[in-house]
Order: structure tokens, then sequence, then C-alpha cells
């Protein structure tokens, strides 16, 4: 199980982090970044395994969500995700790799063309590039307007949790799951989507070794724009298909092959 505490935001919103350590002196170091609606703990397999192995591994329930502190699934701007993040970071090494599930992978991308000295390497898993779950139009052509008037409204995210993944025993816990968060805004929509374009503009200016983790049945996020990244990526690369997995391959019955994948990523 990680260890719990609480650090601050550069504009003093608490968050809580979590740190798997592992026994003796850290063969390395590594950042977590997890997905939107979700929590670090659910990461408590990743981050045990990776500790076991030698690495210590760091992280924060991101602003909203999980037991840190903010509007459930809000968002006021898409760089107060990097300043989550970097706060974590300050209890790292000067460089180490970042992992990075669905929107934690868009925002590991954010801290990357943020602070690119410090990342290492980049352990993407599913990367919010676009989504796949086709939202309602009036959602979609009022985003614009609601995230100026009404930009911290709480809508339904859409998600159909049967898609995130094949097993439907860990299905069934993450909906049971208490620190899960149901809805997103229309800021936090306008945010995402103005961070993606942000990120096709930084990406030829990007020198780090890239590893990026597909799961077949993805149907979260847009495959396609994975595929985009994969192939305009300016650096090293290195990508992973995963048979028969939906969009958390980290909770899938094969996660022990995909922790392995991203030990050997992390170590280069």
């Amino acid at each position: 199980m990680a260890n719990n505490f609480h650090l601050h935001a550069a504009d003093g919103t608490q968050l809580t982090g979590y740190e798997w350590r592992p026994d003796g002196e850290p063969s390395c170091n590594a950042l977590i970044i997890h997905g939107q609606g979700e929590h670090l703990g659910r990461y408590d397999y990743l981050g045990e395994v990776l500790a076991e192995s030698g690495v210590r591994c760091i992280g924060v329930d991101l602003r909203g969500h999980g037991m840190s502190k903010g509007s459930r699934g809000h968002v006021k701007k898409w760089s107060d995700y990097v300043q989550d993040v970097s706060a974590a970071a300050e209890m790292l090494p000067e460089t180490f790799p970042v992992i990075g599930h669905s929107m934690g992978g868009l925002i590991a991308l954010s801290f990357l063309a943020a602070q690119p000295q410090r990342v290492r390497n980049l352990v993407l898993s599913g990367p919010l590039l676009g989504v796949a779950v086709a939202a309602p139009a009036w959602k979609t052509a009022m985003a614009g307007v609601m995230s100026k008037v009404l930009p911290g409204l709480h809508l339904a995210s859409g998600i159909p949790l049967n898609d995130l993944c094949s097993d439907p025993e860990a299905v069934a816990v993450y909906e049971k799951d208490g620190l899960r968060v149901k809805t997103i805004t229309p800021r936090w929509f306008t945010e995402m989507q103005a961070e993606i374009g942000r990120i096709w503009q930084q990406l030829p200016n990007f020198t780090t070794h890239l590893s990026l983790h597909v799961a077949e049945l993805e149907s979260i996020v847009d495959a396609k724009e994975m595929e985009r990244l994969y192939e305009a990526w300016p650096a090293a690369k290195r990508r992973w298909y995963w048979q028969g997995g939906k969009h958390e391959i980290l909770q899938e019955p094969f996660r022990q092959a995909v922790v392995a994948a991203m030990l050997e990523d992390i170590r280069g």
C-alpha cells in the first residue's frame, strides 16, 4: 500500500500525495499521473510492483479528484494540473520517467512541454488526445459559451464503465468506488481541447523517448489520434499493443505483463 501525505500546489490547493518506496535505496524514481474521474489509489498494483523492483513511485490525486481539494471534475485552467504534478515532482531527482494514463497522459505531455529537462522518458497508456465517446451535439455546441457563462456546471461525463475494462469484477469495484468522479464541467472540456491543440504545436520540439501503450479494444479515447501521435513523434519511440484489452490496461487480467513492460520502459 502507498504511503499518503499532504502537499500543496503553487496556488495553495491541498493535494493528497502517494509514495510507493522500495526497501533500500531506489534504483529509479518515477512519477505517476492518473486519469479523469479516478484517483491514484487505483494504481496501487503498479506502484507496489514497481517498488518491489526497486522503483520509488510518487504521484498525487489531481485537484478535484480523489482525496485532494477542489471542485469535482473541474479545472479553471489546464496549467493547474501541471501545478499539481510539479508539486509531486519536487520530491523527485532532477530527471525521472513519467507514467501517465488517459487524461494523465495528456497532462504528462503538458508537463513535458513545461519542463522538458526533467522528463527522462515518457510512458503513456491510452493518452487523451481526442474523445471516442460521442458527446451529445448540444453539449459540444454549447461548450464554449457554457465555459464562459457557467464554467463550473457539473455535467455527467458519459463514460460507459463497461468500456473501461474487460474484467466485470474490476468494473464493479470501480462503479462502487466512493472516490470516483462522475462529472466534468464546460471549462474542463474547453481547457482539454485547447491543451490538445497546444501539444500538437509543441510536438516537433520534443526530444524525450516515448513508450506508447495501446489497447486493442480502445473505445474511450481516440485511437487514431494515438496513432497520429506515435507516427509524428520526433524522438526515439516504442509502441505496445495489448490484445483483448480495453482502455484501462492496468486493470485488465493481464496487468502483470503491462507492468513488466512499463518497468522495461522506465529503465530505458
